[in-house]
């Protein structure tokens, strides 16, 4: 059985085309006025939440490479709780749920919104409330990623679920509010050990528990404070470096894309932690936002 482990434990948390000129504060809302990529009206009302879209097409979100295309106005929502700011996660929006009911955003709530451009954070700064009309777009899996999208012909001629273009932001994408009302809400699930069961029991990672904001405490396998991250001579198929990271006595692998901010990171030999998106491929695997995200706590 599909089990989503974080809800009550989320619960918890709560007791370009355009070349910018200036640099935009990203707590401040975007200045639509001059370069507005999204609709300036409303896509519609919430016709559905991340969880429950998760739920309604579990088909393909089940299901590794997998998509189906959306024919009807289905509306949905969620905040901006990663973007691609520190060039770690390429064309790439996490989305988690704000729960209003409970005013927090649920770190484990959500799914990656993937749009074709190599800088979207200016547009979609952290904490942006964003709505997106799923009428023409897909939704689906990728490596075992849920995220919104189109899809592509890569060069092995396999059809995959990738980025929506960028036009369509104007069409399908509404901005809700400022990022500064929903900042205070954001908490990363935290993970200071390995206690928890989604450590030992591989029926946690499906799509559901997909992606998640987390923060990790542990330790670098072969952290010397001086090799760093993402050595572009070591980058697999996927123009990526996996590192390995113990929580206690579980390893899971730090994922960092090359030639970016975050892959020039060192490798500390003592204890860190780490705040990023979770997913699963082979295991769990944690993509770091930008180079705030790792803070060293000890010296060994």
């Amino acid at each position: 059985m599909k089990r989503n482990i974080f809800h009550i434990g989320a619960l918890m948390l709560m007791a370009t085309s355009i070349v910018l000129s200036a640099c935009m504060d990203e707590h401040d809302a975007p200045d639509v006025s001059n370069y507005s990529i999204t609709s300036e009206t409303s896509v519609g009302d919430t016709t559905i939440s991340i969880h429950n879209l998760k739920d309604k097409y579990a088909s393909v979100f089940s299901e590794n490479n997998s998509f189906t295309m959306i024919e009807e106005n289905v509306i949905v929502e969620g905040v901006v709780v990663a973007n691609d700011q520190g060039g770690n996660l390429y064309q790439t929006l996490m989305l988690a749920e704000y729960k209003s009911e409970y005013d927090f955003v649920d770190p484990s709530d959500a799914i990656v919104l993937a749009v074709k451009n190599t800088c979207l954070y200016p547009y979609f700064p952290y904490g942006q409330m964003v709505r997106v009309n799923l009428k023409g777009l897909y939704v689906g899996c990728y490596s075992k990623l849920p995220k919104i999208g189109q899809p592509y012909y890569t060069s092995s001629n396999n059809l995959r679920l990738g980025p929506m273009l960028f036009e369509l932001c104007k069409t399908n994408i509404y901005l809700v509010g400022k990022p500064s009302d929903y900042i205070s809400k954001i908490t990363p699930f935290e993970l200071q050990d390995d206690s928890h069961e989604m450590f030992h029991n591989k029926s946690y990672q499906n799509y559901k528990n997909a992606p998640m904001l987390v923060r990790v405490t542990g330790k670098f396998v072969g952290g010397d404070d001086e090799t760093i991250l993402a050595p572009d001579e070591l980058k697999d198929a996927g123009m990526g470096v996996d590192r390995d990271f113990k929580i206690g006595s579980t390893t899971i692998t730090v994922r960092t894309s090359t030639q970016n901010d975050v892959s020039f990171l060192k490798m500390p030999k003592g204890t860190v932690r780490l705040t990023g998106m979770m997913s699963y491929y082979d295991g769990w695997q944690l993509q770091l936002r930008s180079v705030d995200d790792m803070e060293i706590l000890g010296e060994s």
